[in-house]
């Protein structure tokens, strides 16, 4: 029994510089609108929390910031739009390491943009990927990963593709 699964692929200054640079300026600027979750993938700790934007989820949400994800969607080829949901991490004291997750259950692709350069690394079975500002990682998110939190920048973010 051989299980295929995709590798995981990084790729630095995925969008263009101004492409890039004006959905960094959106996102990181003090007009976003996030959303606050009680709790990445455990409820339980008081400090496990974080803010997101549901850009797109099946079902017809959309955000009305939508047009801003148009170029990383282009470039990711999408056929199908499963999921697109911005994250904001808060900084703590020290790095910490969320639990691993999927984010469906069944095999898809999915894209990694980090929007700021930080220490909160992504982490696979034997990957870790430190972020980085324009950086992409492409892989199948129903394979366990995790997020953690960064120590040395205010917040961590990122935007995540869920698609086929």
């Amino acid at each position: 029994y051989l299980e295929f699964r995709m590798a995981i692929q990084i790729i630095d200054n995925f969008l263009e510089t101004d492409e890039f640079n004006k959905l960094n300026n959106i996102i990181m600027g003090d007009n976003f609108p996030w959303y606050y979750n009680d709790g990445i993938t455990d409820n339980k700790d008081k400090n496990n929390f974080y803010f997101t934007h549901i850009f797109y989820r099946q079902l017809g949400i959309k955000s009305d910031w939508f047009n801003m994800c148009l170029p990383a969607i282009e470039k990711l080829k999408c056929k199908s739009i499963i999921r697109i949901k911005a994250n904001s991490y808060l900084t703590i004291d020290k790095k910490q390491k969320n639990k691993p997750h999927t984010d469906y259950t069944f095999k898809h692709k999915g894209c990694l943009l980090y929007i700021n350069d930080n220490n909160g690394c992504t982490y696979f079975e034997n990957e870790t990927i430190t972020p980085k500002a324009n950086r992409a990682v492409l892989f199948d998110p129903s394979i366990l990963h995790s997020s953690s939190l960064c120590s040395d920048q205010k917040r961590r973010i990122t935007i995540n593709f869920n698609y086929f």
